[in-house]
């Protein structure tokens, strides 16, 4: 029985990411990292499909208060304005959520 070694997989990004990606150590393994976590770590409301029906849509608009949320500069994602840092303005003007300066991304 022969070792399977896998197969190739390559993609297109952006020069941004494409240059974080240069400081990885080791690229092949944290792409396989995040893409599997990526299927354990869906969303409870469209539960990974990406859309959810317009009546879940509006109540979850009701829920998380939409007007209220901060999008993060990096990752685009709403949080609630609670998650910015109370004392530094510079960082409220920029906002970079708690992942994305974890990981070092803050583009």
């Amino acid at each position: 029985m022969s070792k399977d070694k896998g197969v190739i997989v390559s993609f297109r990004v952006d020069r941004h990411l494409a240059d974080v990606l240069s400081n990885v150590p080791d690229k092949s393994a944290f792409i396989r990292d995040v893409i599997l976590r990526s299927f354990y770590e869906t969303c409870p409301v469209c539960r990974g499909r990406g859309v959810v029906p317009e009546e879940i849509s509006k109540w979850a608009e009701k829920r998380l208060k939409v007007g209220k949320l901060v999008e993060c500069h990096c990752c685009r994602y709403g949080y609630p304005k609670s998650a910015l840092p109370r004392k530094d303005a510079a960082a409220r003007e920029r906002f970079i959520c708690p992942h994305c300066r974890s990981h070092g991304h803050g583009h």
